[in-house]
């Protein structure tokens, strides 16, 4: 009886065993667990990122998050007017058309965001980091929200163009990357004590920014948040406006700068007098037209507002004076029918501007030169033959105006482990980010 007990027992577990060495031979596919196979429940799931972009907690309401902005779309050759209705370039949005003797202005309404979406990386290459795509994003919304205040094309309802003179728009395609730096800064905003601040940025830096005084409406003292600043780690704190204190520190390199090692941190051309004196033909008589004092014409001891559309051969061309940083502020230019005081970085960069000459840079590669010199920041040393000038050895340094935030700078410190909020506190001094509401 105890025999047959136990051998009941033996079959009963080799039953239960062979049972459990038939599960365990099962395809995964056949076994299932809470509706999941064991292949899938075995796959490694990565978590997606989380966005920790900040998220302001002050609140703009003017304009409000929804808003519109209007650019006025420019013809090909930087006019108003087009001479056909139909555009090469897709825009999302709106398209107003207005027939004018001229031909067609064209104005393009379309939501802030979706504007944004083609001005960053029309501005800042995608390929960048992704906290200075978010702080270029953040720029380009609160200068556009600047700008919106009011038309500067009344007769068309438009705030702004497309171009450099505010904001390039829609000359590259949106990209992923700086349509994800739009969306993680949704909103986001610059203010400075009651307002929105007038966010300039410029491409590359000397390793020194200036304020908005290198431009004839600027006034430093109603935006002391761009206040000018050494980039970088050096401790200098020299006068950059000395003319001889400029010349040592833009005629070498400093260690510890932020852009030491950018191609346009240095760069240097020659400019002949013969091209001086084209460049016053070309450009004196239409900036003096723009300007109330930016192409004065020496009248005894005094300069006085004329129009001029020469002043002859060039015998000699002078830096004045200097703004914050070091930028180039006054230019006197003389001829031999007379003398114009040049003011304001960018009808200085006019009348130096080398169209058919070359610039080397600091990596030992050239560009060709052009319209503008490519920045105010250099000095003049004078060229000679044979005992008589000849024209001038520019050395300069830094790439576009020079006033807020440097984009490769920005590009450098987020390499760097800085946050896009940081960034903007590192070129703006004492804002604060605020959202639309």
């Amino acid at each position: 009886m105890y025999y047959r007990k136990r051998l009941k027992q033996k079959a009963l577990l080799l039953v239960v065993l062979l049972g459990f060495f038939i599960i365990l031979i099962m395809p995964g596919e056949k076994r299932q667990e809470d509706g999941k196979t064991a292949e899938e429940g075995e796959r490694l799931v990565i978590p997606k990122e989380e966005d920790d972009t900040p998220v302001p907690e002050e609140v703009w309401k003017m304009p409000g998050a929804d808003a519109k902005i209007r650019v006025l779309i420019l013809a090909e050759d930087g006019g108003i007017y087009h001479e056909e209705k139909e555009l090469s370039r897709e825009y999302p949005g709106e398209l107003f058309y207005y027939e004018e003797e001229e031909g067609w202005a064209i104005v393009n309404e379309v939501t802030l965001e979706e504007y944004l979406r083609r001005v960053v990386p029309s501005e800042m290459p995608s390929a960048y980091a992704k906290e200075a795509l978010k702080a270029q994003a953040v720029c380009a919304r609160t200068y556009a929200v600047w700008q919106m205040r009011e038309y500067a094309y009344p007769e068309y309802e438009a705030h702004v163009n497309d171009s450099v003179s505010y904001q390039v728009y829609n000359h590259i395609d949106s990209q992923e990357a700086t349509d994800q730096a739009v969306e993680e800064t949704a909103g986001q905003i610059m203010l400075y004590e009651d307002g929105p601040v007038k966010a300039y940025y410029f491409a590359t830096s000397c390793g020194s920014t200036t304020d908005e005084n290198i431009w004839e409406k600027g006034d430093r003292n109603q935006t002391p948040y761009i206040a000018g600043r050494r980039t970088g780690e050096a401790e200098e704190t020299d006068d950059l406006t000395d003319e001889e204190t400029f010349s040592r520190f833009i005629c070498k390199k400093h260690a510890g700068d932020l852009e030491i090692s950018e191609p346009w941190y240095r760069w240097e051309c020659y400019v002949p007098l013969e091209q001086i004196r084209q460049n016053v033909e070309t450009w004196a008589k239409s900036r003096a037209e723009r300007s109330k004092d930016g192409v004065l014409l020496q009248d005894n001891d005094s300069y006085i507002l004329e129009t001029v559309e020469s002043i002859g051969n060039i015998s000699s061309a002078e830096i004045i004076t200097r703004n914050t940083g070091g930028a180039v502020h006054e230019l006197l230019l003389t001829g031999e029918e007379g003398t114009l005081k040049v003011k304001y970085e960018y009808n200085i960069r006019l009348m130096l501007g080398i169209p058919d000459g070359e610039v080397h840079k600091n990596d030992g590669s050239t560009a060709k030169g052009g319209n503008l010199l490519p920045s105010g920041y250099f000095v003049l040393q004078p060229v000679e033959e044979e005992g008589v000038l000849k024209g001038y050895q520019i050395y300069g340094g830094g790439y576009g105006h020079g006033a807020g935030m440097s984009q490769n700078g920005a590009r450098i410190l987020a390499e760097s482990g800085y946050g896009y909020d940081e960034i903007l506190q590192y070129f703006y001094h004492e804002i604060r980010l605020a959202r639309l509401e």
